[in-house]
């Protein structure tokens, strides 16, 4: 999960460089905030897979329920999060919401990462 979370730092930061040379300083905090949101969203993911694999319940019914909860509240806060940022704070909707969808493909690079670990040579 380290490894996920420092790939999107890596492309939040990289968001950043990009939107500021081509779109200039006032789209920085939208894409800025489009990325804390992604990376709020993969910290409560981490949270709760530490908090499964410590209380480990022994039926596998209460496990998935728990995963599906923590995936309902983590949806729920992303809409949320992205509501407010854009009707509330009123912040410019194409960095926040393109920095949201470039972080969120950190799973994806960080899974063809692990996949060409395991793959033999």
């Amino acid at each position: 999960m380290n490894r996920l979370f420092y790939i999107q730092v890596v492309l939040v930061l990289l968001g950043v460089v990009i939107v500021w040379v081509t779109l200039g300083e006032n789209a920085i905090t939208a894409t800025l905030y489009g990325g804390a949101v992604a990376l709020v969203n993969t910290a409560l993911l981490s949270l709760r897979m530490n908090k499964k694999s410590e209380l480990t319940p022994s039926d596998p019914h209460t496990t998935v329920i728990l995963l599906y909860v923590s995936a309902v509240g983590r949806f729920v806060l992303v809409l949320v999060a992205l509501s407010i940022g854009l009707g509330v704070l009123k912040l410019a909707p194409q960095p926040l919401l393109g920095m949201f969808i470039a972080a969120q493909l950190a799973y994806y690079l960080a899974a063809l990462g692990s996949r060409k670990q395991i793959e033999p040579t």
